[in-house]
Order: structure tokens, then C-alpha cells, then sequence
């Protein structure tokens, strides 16, 4: 008896000193740190996290989607264009990757994507990267408002991206004006025609995630009715799939033919707010062995500051899940200007990937209508564990400026493209 009377006097007196504990402050102000909690909470939230993977299937998936349960159950539902809610930031959104090319040249990329929005508007870009051209950029790009999509449809304006068959087959068009980014008043007309080929399964964030690297996100921040309002307000669905892209393109009399391997992704929910999102950084690797993949960590702080995710797709076929990313975005870029020749690495299975980066081509645009997401795009060269390959960053930046009134001037185009 007397054992145990010591044994909680001294568990009350280890919770009054953690309770007495200070929080570490988050760095630069934004950036959570694990608190005095952590260790509990991250107990509490794998319970719930776990919990809820179970639930779903013992009775099936109900209406709420994430935190280990998928939104939608059957792949042809969800590969194709979702309802719009009724907000007026609802968005359904796809965006395709292709890199390639020889080590010693200049890479071959083509990047194109769509968020559709209501009243017909969506936010639309195209670029492709070729040697001895450089980089070429859809016409209204930093800006990428357009208007007359059609219903059901991923684009507008030139740019449409077509599902053909669920979760195996996309195809890709433009019909249009590009712009070189080296000599901005120099345009061409431009057709591209892709065919975009799956080789791997889907990878569904909602249920296919680490769920360590999940929990752990979650159980740093600090919590409150308030956090997990927004926790699940913020919530959208996304995936993302490997595969290869047949491209067929004219650029005034010069045609062209490449396949490249490329990954896709969709993402949709009742609501899109970039002014939530702090910052990211996505890095899309394609290596000479076969290897792919696609891994990034977000800072969005009604939600987490610290989200590591990502996919890996191996030679033989198998899709992992990211363990860690240890890339921290406090140390790369922080003030606005992303470091053009740097490394992290990250973990899935067994595996270390150690990952080096340089950049090649460089651009910058803006996302919604008042230009509140920043995005610089850099197009590079890759070498993971003495690998080289190809693929692309994306650098995502809170945009407080609005939109520029001299957007449309190609000087001004000029001047971001090559001042980032």
C-alpha cells in the first residue's frame, strides 16, 4: 500500500511540473514545436486515428471523409469532374507532370493543370520546357484566371484535360499562344495533344498516408474546439497517380513527338482557401532507374505547420507511403526566395533517399482571383542516392500584394520571370 501511495505522489508531482511547463515558441512565429503534451496527445489522436480505419471497415465509411477515411469508395466517381458545392471557394482541381532527359542536357518537361471554379472560371497554366528552347509559358500566365469553362470540364481558354478512362487514362490539349520565357514578346502559336497512361494505383491521401507522419502533424499543434473546427472545415480530398504521358506538339511549323514519365494529381473539397496556406514545397522526382516520386511538407496553421507527405513508386511496381520528410521549410526560403541548389532527404520503407536538387528553369504565377497564392514553378535536375533524373519543384507562398494592375505588361512579365 505504502509502494503505491509513492507511486502516485510522485505521478501527481511529475504532472504538476509538466503542467507548469511552458510551450516552446513556434519559430519565426508560425512554425509549431512539439509541446509538453505532445507525447499524450499523439496517444489520444493515434486512438482516434486508428479508431476511425476500423470503423470504416466494420460499417462502412458514413459521410466523413479523412483522418483515415477516403470520400470516395469507387475510383470511377471520384476520377472525374466532382459537384460543386455552394460555397463560392468550392473547387475541384487536376494538374499533370512530365519530366525528362539526358543528364548532360537540357531537360524536356510539360506541366498543365486546372482548379475548377463556380461561375464558369478556373484557374488554368501550361508550360513545357524544351532543349535549346527554354522554357515556354500559356499566354496570361503569371495570372491564371480564365473564364468559359464549360460545365463537368477541367480548363478553359485553350487548356483542357479530359478523364477517358477512370483512374487509367487522361488526355491533354492546348490550342494557343505561348510565350518564351527568355524573350517574353516573342510569341507562337502552339497545339499540344497528350495521352496520359496510369502504371501505378491511385494514392489516396485520405486513407493511404503514413499514419505516424499524420498523427504526429496533428499532435504538435495546439488544440482547441476552435482547431478541430477548422480541422475539419479545411479538409480536402486528394490523390495522386504515376503513369506516362505521350505527347504529340506543333510549335509554328517545327512538330515534335515524346513520351515522358509523368504523375497526376486531383484534389477537390466543399471549399479551397489560399489565404489559409502558409507555405509548401512539393518536389515531383522521375529517375533514370524507374524510381518516381512525388514528396512535399505544408504549412497551413489553422490546420498543421508541419505535414510531411508523399508517395513512393518503386521499379517493381509497389507504392509506398513517405515515413518522413526532412526538409524543414523555416530553412529553405523562408523570405520569399527559394534556394535554386540544395538537398533534403526523406524515408519510405526501408529506404533513405538522399535527395539533390538544381534548379534549370524557373517561372512564377499567381492562383484565384485575387492572386493570394504565389507559386513558383522550377523545372530541374535530380540525383537520389547517385541517381540522376528529372522533374519539377513548386514552391507555394501566401500572397498578401493582390493583384498587380500592371500584371498584363510584358516588362513586368519579364522582371518576375527571372527576378525570383
Amino acid at each position: 500500500m505504502a509502494c503505491c501511495l509513492v507511486l502516485w505522489g510522485v505521478a501527481v508531482a511529475l504532472l504538476a511540473y509538466v503542467a507548469r511547463k511552458k510551450d516552446p515558441a513556434p519559430i519565426f512565429g508560425v512554425y509549431t514545436r512539439p509541446g509538453k503534451w505532445y507525447y499524450l496527445k499523439y496517444v489520444v489522436f493515434a486512438a482516434i486515428y486508428y479508431f476511425r480505419k476500423y470503423a470504416v471497415r466494420i460499417r462502412g465509411a458514413g459521410d466523413r471523409a479523412g483522418q483515415g477515411v477516403r470520400a470516395i469508395c469507387d475510383p470511377a466517381l471520384m476520377d472525374r469532374a466532382q459537384p460543386l458545392s455552394d460555397h463560392p471557394k468550392a473547387f475541384d482541381a487536376v494538374f499533370f507532370i512530365a519530366a525528362d532527359g539526358a543528364p548532360e542536357e537540357e531537360g524536356t518537361y510539360v506541366m498543365m493543370g486546372s482548379e475548377r471554379r463556380a461561375l464558369g472560371m478556373c484557374n488554368g497554366l501550361f508550360y513545357i520546357g524544351l532543349p535549346g528552347k527554354g522554357l515556354l509559358c500559356s499566354s496570361k500566365l503569371p495570372d491564371t484566371v480564365l473564364f468559359g469553362a464549360r460545365s463537368g470540364e477541367f480548363g478553359a481558354e485553350g487548356i483542357r484535360m479530359t478523364p477517358a478512362e477512370a483512374m487509367k487514362r487522361w488526355t491533354l490539349n492546348y490550342q494557343g499562344k505561348m510565350r518564351y520565357q527568355r524573350d517574353p514578346t516573342h510569341e507562337v502559336e502552339v497545339t499540344f495533344t497528350g495521352e496520359w497512361t496510369a502504371n501505378t494505383k491511385h494514392f489516396d491521401f485520405d486513407c493511404d498516408l503514413h499514419a505516424p507522419a499524420v498523427i504526429r502533424s496533428i499532435a504538435r499543434e495546439r488544440w482547441s474546439r476552435q482547431y478541430f473546427d477548422d480541422l475539419k472545415t479545411a479538409h480536402q480530398s486528394h490523390y495522386e497517380q504515376f503513369g506516362s504521358l505521350r505527347c504529340s506538339l506543333t510549335i509554328g511549323d517545327e512538330k515534335l513527338q515524346f513520351t515522358l514519365p509523368s504523375f497526376r494529381d486531383h484534389s477537390f473539397g466543399a471549399r479551397r482557401d489560399w489565404s489559409l496556406m502558409q507555405r509548401y514545397a512539393f518536389h515531383h522526382i522521375f529517375l533514370a532507374d524507374g524510381t518516381k516520386a512525388a514528396v512535399g511538407v505544408i504549412c497551413q496553421p489553422s490546420t498543421a505547420t508541419n505535414f510531411e507527405v508523399g508517395v513512393v513508386a518503386l521499379p517493381d511496381g509497389r507504392v509506398l507511403p513517405t515515413k518522413a520528410v526532412h526538409l524543414q521549410l523555416w530553412q529553405h526560403g523562408e523570405g520569399g526566395t527559394p534556394p535554386k541548389d540544395y538537398g533534403f532527404s526523406f524515408r519510405a520503407g526501408d529506404q533513405h533517399y538522399h535527395v539533390q536538387v538544381q534548379v534549370e528553369h524557373e517561372a512564377v504565377h499567381y492562383v484565384s482571383s485575387e492572386w493570394e497564392a504565389r507559386m513558383q514553378e522550377r523545372f530541374c535536375r535530380y540525383v537520389v542516392n547517385g541517381v540522376p533524373g528529372r522533374g519539377t519543384s513548386e514552391f507555394h507562398y501566401r500572397h498578401a500584394g493582390g493583384r498587380p494592375a500592371t500584371a498584363a505588361d510584358p516588362e513586368w512579365y519579364r522582371r518576375m520571370s527571372h527576378a525570383i
